[in-house]
C-alpha cells in the first residue's frame, strides 16, 4: 500500500467530514471517497492509483484558483503536504535533482560520494 494511501486512511478515520489534497510531486491529488466526491463539483480525470483505489487531481500551478473554487462551495479541504520521507524518497528526490547534462566530472563524484553516504548510513541529503 502506498505512503499516501495509508496517510490517507488515517486521516478519515480521524475526520470522514473533510476531504483530503496530497502533494504528490508537481501534483496535488484527492484519493478513495473524496477523489469521487470531488468530482461533482468540479471535473477531475479519475485514474488508478493503486490496486486499492483511485485518484484525480491537478497540476501544483494551480492550486490557489481550486482552492478558490472549493471555498466557493464551503467544501472542507485539508491540503496534505508534510508526508514523511523514506530513506528511498530522499534518494529520489536527491537523484531526480541532478542535471545531468550540466554536471561536472567532479561535482557527479560528489553527489556519488553523497549517495553512498545515504545509502550506507540511511542519513538525508
Amino acid at each position: 500500500m502506498s505512503k499516501i494511501y495509508s496517510k490517507y486512511l488515517e486521516l478519515k478515520k480521524q475526520d470522514t467530514n473533510k476531504l483530503y489534497l496530497f502533494k504528490a510531486g508537481k501534483f496535488y491529488i484527492f484519493l478513495g471517497d473524496d477523489c469521487d466526491f470531488i468530482n461533482n463539483y468540479v471535473v477531475l480525470k479519475k485514474v488508478k492509483f493503486c490496486n486499492e483505489t483511485y485518484k484525480c487531481g491537478f497540476p501544483e500551478n494551480v492550486l490557489e484558483q481550486y482552492l478558490r473554487v472549493f471555498k466557493n462551495h464551503n467544501l472542507d479541504i485539508v491540503v496534505v503536504t508534510d508526508l514523511e520521507l523514506t530513506k528511498d524518497d530522499d534518494i529520489y528526490n536527491f537523484v531526480s535533482k541532478i542535471d545531468i547534462n550540466n554536471i561536472t566530472p567532479l561535482e557527479a563524484l560528489e553527489k556519488l560520494s553523497v549517495l553512498k553516504e545515504m545509502i550506507l548510513n540511511g542519513k538525508k541529503c
